[in-house]
């Protein structure tokens, strides 16, 4: 049962001559019957009776009902569900009471929630957290209302917690990333089989097929490739096994549903895989010259597809991705009318909404995108993904201009990536202001806004609104660009003077519900990324304000940690609550253990501040945890990215000579490399070594060994700007030069940094 907290409203007087009765269908759906079991849960939660739940054919000639579905009363009324859209729902007052009621599978169930949350002030503001208002009485409303959500697909990945399929029933969201939602629910709109998303590998997996037809993979440098690569396209070989696949998938999850009772999924994925190698063969070379894009092979490929599958499932959908390099769409092809192509949004800044002028380069693919594709739908990111995401930004402005924008250019739906149920930035709030206003993007996101905001926080809720715009305010003074792949010192309006403020206004607002434990509690996981940014960014705001933070670093290191635990045990499993727990615990101990004052390194001493960039062991992006941040007595910092490798892992991965370079994140693509020969390490411990000179940009990371497992994100206070790349590392264990004895092969990096060029040269 979700937790209810129970708010005092203005209580009507007397009572009424009948209570209404709540009358379903004879002939109603499962969610047709959910949706008039929750107008009976919260009646009876407003009044503290007991409402239930009458089939029509015992409802007599009930005057003062509430009728839920395609009832016959519907009927008299001219309402016929069975014209109405999937999810087009509609509430109407008639002198036999009210009619709740819409089309299938989904409309009905909207249409009771929309009643209870329009007018009788419910709100579903998280997975785990409803509020409905006290009433005396039950009072059916006048209304005429109808209506259907702005875009037919609706998807945040994901919605995380207890009750998590419910709330986005309640909330009209119609997908929910990889995690189901019952057809008592309504059900989703569902990819089938293997998955929606980055599929050629299944479809064509190297382990199964490369041996024996390697010219299905791609070529790549004129070899090819077995792992970390594409398919080809263009391969008839490769097409007729793909679509072989895809009528399997097809027939089995039919076959699913059909013995499960649910409707059968209608899109499948085959989109490319989630790395580079695309195919340099002759066919696909010409191809991609031709059309100007790497979406040309897949569209063809997806066309192929389309017309194979036509005859015998005419209702079936393929998706596929416009994704980093085949994001431009292709000059001539224009993909089937089955054919859906969901665009990602890789390049714009976050902070801002895609109308803004900084983001015009993904407009103009959503326009150009749209001009050939009948089926348009958007891969959204709410989060980013570098070190410690997600850091405080203000996102929640950009929302509704966003989805105008979209709807205004035809698309059909939104995939929304809002990952790190934990972790993430006052994540109640968005994900509740995204579900409302992706279903009506005409809202007013400010009344919105304070809707949230008051009814979450209470008294709080103004400071909680003041906090966002100061958030707002420092990102539009500071300039800062928040991509998908944002490092912390992306994050430049997160300084000194917001510090301060931000802190202060927290401060006031714990005040304001501290007699209120629900608030408090809300308030305080609302905190939680200003407490991790403060000890995340504490070295540069100090090194910025003379030496010294606004706030006591122990002070928030404490909260954050309880915070941290509490929502460990709202959103993690308890088996693994005790890994989350030592791993959150891991990292506040090794934030407040980094002194605040880190000299540079000798070599680099007597550089302007603007033209020296210093990135830590404790910044460093670390793939999957493998490579660990531990303290290391033989560091300048005392500390070190530490990847341990088994004799099993001595693979041409992590042996000598290393490889290391650029990448650019924002442009896929390598920027520079180098490698680091046994000849390079003079002896035992640390060394420098050095890479440049480069152009760094926005986006730009250094990478590590084969595996890139190790990843320092470089932010160019001027982007395009030439910078000498230095790093110290040293190489431990037998397998490397100068081993000592008892040590273990392991390969550590301390330190990463850049310095402008011009204060190099000559050096």
């Amino acid at each position: 049962m979700l937790a209810v907290v129970m708010l005092a409203v203005a209580v009507v007087g007397g009572a009424p001559e009948t209570t209404p009765r709540i009358v379903v269908a004879d002939t109603a759906s499962a969610p047709e019957r959910t949706a008039a079991a929750e107008i009976a849960r919260c009646f009876g939660l407003a009044t503290g009776r007991r409402f239930t739940v009458a089939p029509e054919s015992a409802a007599g000639s009930a005057r003062h009902a509430v009728w839920v579905g395609p009832t016959r009363a519907a009927r008299r009324a001219g309402l016929r569900c069975e014209t109405m859209g999937e999810e087009e729902w509609a509430l109407r007052s008639t002198p036999e009471g009210l009619l709740v009621a819409g089309g299938r599978p989904r409309g009905t169930l909207y249409a009771a929630c929309r009643l209870l949350e329009d007018n009788f002030g419910v709100r579903w503001w998280s997975p785990w957290e409803e509020t409905v208002p006290r009433r005396a009485r039950i009072v059916l409303p006048k209304v005429h209302r109808r209506g259907r959500p702005a875009f037919a697909y609706r998807d945040v990945y994901m919605v995380e917690g207890p009750g998590a399929a419910a709330f986005c029933a309640r909330n009209r969201l119609n997908r929910n990333g990889d995690s189901a939602i019952p057809g008592a629910l309504g059900g989703a709109m569902d990819y089938g089989p293997p998955y929606h998303v980055h599929t050629l590998a299944t479809y064509l997996p190297p382990e199964r097929w490369f041996d024996a037809h390697p010219e299905w993979f791609a070529e790549v440098g004129g070899v090819r490739q077995r792992k970390d690569a594409q398919i080809c396209p263009m391969h008839p070989g490769a097409r007729a096994e793909i679509l072989a696949r895809l009528r399997a998938f097809i027939a089995e999850s039919r076959a699913a549903a059909a013995r499960e009772g649910r409707p059968a999924p209608r899109v499948y994925d085959i989109s490319q895989n989630d790395w580079g190698g695309f195919c340099e063969c002759a066919a696909c070379k010409a191809m991609v010259e031709r059309e100007g894009s790497q979406s040309g092979p897949m569209i063809d490929l997806l066309n192929y597809l389309a017309d194979g599958i036509r005859h015998d499932n005419p209702d079936v959908f393929l998706d596929t991705l416009a994704y980093f390099q085949t994001q431009p769409p292709p000059k001539t092809l224009r993909p089937r009318d089955s054919v859906i192509v969901r665009l990602c949004d890789t390049g714009s800044n976050f902070a801002r909404p895609v109308t803004d002028p900084a983001n015009r380069a993904f407009r103009d693919l959503v326009a150009a995108w749209g001009r050939i594709a009948k089926r348009l739908r958007i891969w959204d990111y709410g989060v980013t993904y570098g070190p410690y995401a997600v850091l405080p930004f203000e996102s929640v402005h950009t929302y509704a201009p966003d989805f105008r924008f979209y709807r205004a250019h035809d698309v059909e739906g939104v995939f929304t990536e809002f990952e790190y149920a934990v972790t993430g930035d006052l994540r109640e709030l968005k994900l509740w202001m995204l579900a409302k206003l992706l279903e009506e993007p005409d809202r007013d996101p400010a009344a919105l806004l304070r809707d949230f905001t008051d009814g979450y926080y209470g008294p709080a809720g103004t400071l909680l609104r003041a906090y966002l715009d100061a958030l707002r305010a420092a990102q539009q003074r500071a300039g800062s660009f928040i991509g998908m792949m944002a490092a912390p010192d992306h994050f430049a309006h997160i300084d000194a003077a917001f510090l301060a403020q931000a802190h202060a206004l927290f401060d006031r607002a714990e005040r304001a519900v501290a007699k209120d434990p629900a608030r408090l509690r809300r308030v305080r996981h609302a905190r939680f990324s200003l407490d991790r940014a403060t000890l995340v960014l504490a070295r540069r705001i100090a090194r910025a304000a003379g030496g010294r933070l606004p706030v006591d670093r122990e002070r928030v290191a404490r909260r954050l940690l309880a915070v941290w635990r509490e929502r460990i045990a709202l959103f993690v499993p308890p088996e693994r609550r005790p890994a989350e727990e030592q791993a959150a615990t891991g990292e506040v101990e090794r934030l407040l253990a980094a002194p605040l004052d880190v000299p540079l390194p000798e070599r680099f001493h007597g550089r302007p501040p603007a033209e020296v960039m210093d990135s830590l062991a404790q910044d460093f992006r670390c793939w999957q945890d493998q490579a660990k941040v531990v303290p290391d007595p033989e560091a300048e910092t005392g500390w070190t990215a530490r990847l341990q490798i088994a004799d099993d892992q001595l693979d041409p991965t992590y042996r000598l000579p290393m490889p290391w370079g650029v990448y650019d994140a924002a442009g896929a693509r390598g920027v520079t490399s180098a490698e680091v020969r046994p000849e390079d390490i003079p002896g035992p411990g640390y060394h420098w070594v050095r890479l440049g000179p480069v152009r760094l940009g926005a986006g730009h990371y250094v990478w590590f060994f084969r595996s890139w497992v190790i990843q320092a994100d470089l932010v160019p206070p001027i982007a395009e700007q030439t910078w000498e790349v230095w790093a110290r590392v040293k190489w431990t264990g037998p397998a490397y030069p100068h081993a000592r004895a008892g040590e273990r092969n392991a390969i550590c990096v301390e330190r990463v940094v850049a310095v402008h060029a011009a204060e190099t040269s000559g050096r």
